[in-house]
């Protein structure tokens, strides 16, 4: 499949991993593939907002230990239809039936920022064939136990009352969109504005840069419905069994993490009955992108083990 493209109102440029699989109800599912095309099986979830783009620098790391990674695009993003859930049940659905379409018995699973609820799901729906849960800074059930949790008061005003409005939403992902299509460096600037210095050095990274500005123009290229139904999900109740999900899982947080609330992300590890918390200390939210190696490791150990 060809890809071509410059701006964020086309597909963003030719890349041979990316790939379309379409669903038995007819929706096409986006999806890129990285590292080794005959290695072990790994569904890599991305992040709010982003693409499958956004693991294309786990690439030679995931080629070096003998993965295959598989990154699809939640509806809304990218090259992926729109669909409306009302639970991340549903969005676990479509993991479920990739993985039956590549193949896939037994995988790892690997959550990113925003795609950590969505692992967290798969992992509840199929316990039998993930062998491994990986969540790098997810987002935590704030609704469910946010009275529990220390947040600052900006993440309890950007992941309370302003997810929780329907107008905030898509009022915050339509000026992301806007401004990337009119002032990407302004966008990326402000980005840096917002994490802390050890956030700073990593994505001054040329390499860091293009990829996470690639992934995201993608994600939001054909709308905005992906990431506002995201933050819709995880500000709702989950409703998931967290206590009851016997997924052996590892859970990495920078301990200065701004973007989600690092506390969430304790509790998750705490209540998932299988779980390894390992924090990063002095790390913010953007560490993996220069550590994909660290998670690709414990990834790679799971599965031959």
């Amino acid at each position: 499949m060809e890809i071509i493209s410059s701006s964020i109102d086309e597909p963003i440029a030719a890349d041979r991993q990316s790939r379309i699989h379409v669903l038995p109800d007819g929706r096409r599912i986006g999806y890129a593939e990285y590292g080794d095309p005959r290695g072990l099986p790994v569904l890599a979830l991305h992040g709010t907002p982003g693409s499958r783009l956004m693991f294309a620098l786990a690439d030679a790391d995931a080629r070096d230990r003998g993965l295959r990674l598989i990154a699809p695009e939640r509806p809304g993003y990218g090259l992926s239809d729109r669909r409306h859930w009302e639970t991340l049940h549903g969005a676990a659905e479509d993991i479920r039936i990739l993985a039956d379409a590549l193949g896939f018995d037994r995988f790892a699973v690997v959550g990113v920022s925003g795609g950590g609820p969505y692992g967290i799901a798969a992992a509840e729906s199929m316990p039998e064939r993930v062998l491994l849960l990986a969540l790098v800074g997810p987002v935590g059930p704030i609704a469910d136990y946010g009275s529990k949790m220390r947040m600052s008061r900006m993440h309890r005003l950007i992941f309370g009352p302003l997810a929780r409005s329907p107008f905030a939403r898509s009022l915050f992902f339509f000026g992301l969109r806007r401004l990337l299509r009119t002032a990407p460096e302004a966008a990326y600037r402000g980005l840096m504005a917002r994490v802390p210095p050890s956030d700073r050095d990593i994505l001054a990274g040329q390499d860091v840069k293009a990829s996470l500005r690639a992934a995201v123009r993608e994600g939001l290229r054909t709308g905005i419905e992906g990431a506002v139904q995201d933050v819709r999900l995880f500000s709702a109740p989950w409703r998931l069994s967290l206590a009851h999900i016997d997924v052996p899982a590892v859970l990495w947080q920078g301990s200065d993490d701004s973007v989600v609330p690092p506390d969430a992300a304790y509790w998750l590890a705490r209540t998932l009955p299988n779980c390894r918390l390992d924090v990063i200390q002095g790390a913010g939210h953007y560490w993996v992108f220069g550590q994909f190696g660290l998670v690709l490791d414990a990834v790679a150990a799971a599965l031959r083990g």
